[in-house]
């Protein structure tokens, strides 16, 4: 254990007392995060940004009427299956994923925790009410989510207008009469032609399909993420895994300088050296992202111009999650070593696999922005976990809401550095 130290303690050392090294790990992005409070102070995550497939939901209670059941038109339009939708696919249907809910009251309380940006009640008597000129419908709205939300209201309100339209109305009643065998023989002997005209005229009037609106209080999740924020856990990240990469790296180094080869040939056990150097990585970004912390935290508050918008962090939430971020790091920096020939190739190579897992993980744009394949990719990365658990501290949440997060960093970390170190033995041959 003492060798092991000692090795690690070299790792410290060599890395903390070159200045160059200092430069491009500590005071670059501390420099950086600088210049991104300057230009983006006050800017808040997520306003502005366009989303897609937000998730909203239908609770479609219409038990139809004499004429079949409009409120299927809903779920037959919003529905994501476009062979089952009755509408053109111009229509912005495209910007929601939404999903049918049986239970109203489930519905409200994913509103409520954020399981759901909003959700479209239809109520029981719609198709019955619609020939009466007082049908109705409701949507909940998650009020955190205000510009997404109202958006979808929009998109209610349009298709209900689309509804109310005469030919609308009579060629969405046909297409769910025609489904009926029995219905499907009435029409076709035009003995609904009557009806059909008084429900398309009916259905025009503006007044047969008001929309309410109802903000639900989500009290405690007013928090929000600035932008300079984001970005500077980004950053943080993005170098801890540079760090961890080189740490790694230095094996094949050491190697052409024969100094490894001379640790080799002492009474020590191979494992003794990679554990000692491994561990001496892990310290190092310990070490790093104590620095970047504090310095990036006494940035903010020297350039601060107003009251910050976002939660104050957990800090052993914050603590617990960065043990677990460098060891996930430090793991995959292990697997990249024993996968390159070379420092040179462990270098570069590893730097352009770091920045495109930050890129698939999210830490520069919200993941949300790729297609819904990509999400299987951003979860293998370690980045998309430390961001995410970064998030839920930054809207005020605890250590226990990101045990999730930690625990499969922390998994990742033992699995990449098991994998890795195989790869070492095999590669370098000393082991």
């Amino acid at each position: 254990m003492k060798k092991l130290l000692v090795i690690a303690w070299k790792e410290i050392v060599s890395r903390f007392t070159d200045p160059i090294v200092l430069l491009f790990t500590i005071a670059m992005p501390l420099a950086i995060a600088a210049l991104i409070n300057l230009a983006f102070e006050g800017v808040v995550l997520g306003e502005g940004i366009p989303d897609t497939n937000v998730p909203v939901g239908i609770v479609n209670r219409d038990k139809g009427g004499q004429w079949g059941n409009f409120g299927e038109i809903f779920v037959l339009a919003m529905l994501p299956d476009t062979e089952a939708s009755i509408f053109p696919t111009e229509l912005p249907f495209e910007l929601f994923t939404a999903r049918e809910i049986e239970d109203e009251g489930q519905a409200r309380r994913l509103v409520e925790r954020e399981g759901l940006v909003a959700v479209l009640l239809i109520p029981p008597d719609f198709s019955e009410a619609l020939a009466a000129e007082r049908a109705t419908v409701e949507v909940y709205i998650n009020d955190r989510y205000g510009f997404r939300g109202v958006m979808f209201g929009s998109v209610v309100e349009i298709l209900a207008n689309i509804i109310s339209t005469s030919e609308a109305t009579v060629r969405a009643t046909v297409s769910v009469l025609a489904r009926d065998p029995r219905t499907r023989a009435q029409l076709e002997s035009g003995r609904l032609n009557e009806a059909m005209s008084d429900l398309a005229i009916t259905a025009a009037m503006p007044e047969s399909n008001p929309i309410q609106i109802r903000l639900l209080n989500n009290p405690g999740q007013s928090a929000q993420v600035e932008l300079t924020r984001y970005l500077a856990a980004a950053l943080a990240i993005t170098f801890t895994g540079f760090t961890a990469l080189m740490g790694s790296a230095s094996l094949w180094q050491e190697k052409a300088q024969w100094t490894l080869q001379r640790m080799v040939i002492t009474p020590t056990w191979p494992g003794i050296i990679l554990g000692g150097k491994t561990v001496g990585t892990y310290l190092n970004g310990l070490i790093q992202m104590g620095m970047l912390v504090g310095g990036m935290t006494a940035m903010e508050r020297l350039l601060s111009r107003g009251p910050s918008q976002g939660a104050q962090i957990d800090p052993l939430g914050l603590l617990v999650l960065i043990l677990a971020l460098v060891a996930a790091a430090t793991g995959v920096g292990v697997i990249i070593a024993g996968l390159a020939r070379t420092y040179t190739q462990a270098a570069n190579y590893g730097r352009a696999i770091l920045l495109l897992m930050g890129l698939v993980g999210g830490i520069f744009f919200p993941i949300e922005l790729f297609p819904r394949s990509f999400d299987v990719l951003s979860c293998v990365t370690f980045h998309h976990w430390a961001m995410d658990g970064y998030l839920k501290l930054s809207l005020g949440g605890s250590v226990v809401s990101i045990l999730p997060h930690t625990l499969i960093l922390t998994a990742m970390g033992l699995l990449s550095f098991t994998i890795g170190s195989w790869f070492v033995r095999r590669r370098i041959g000393f082991f």
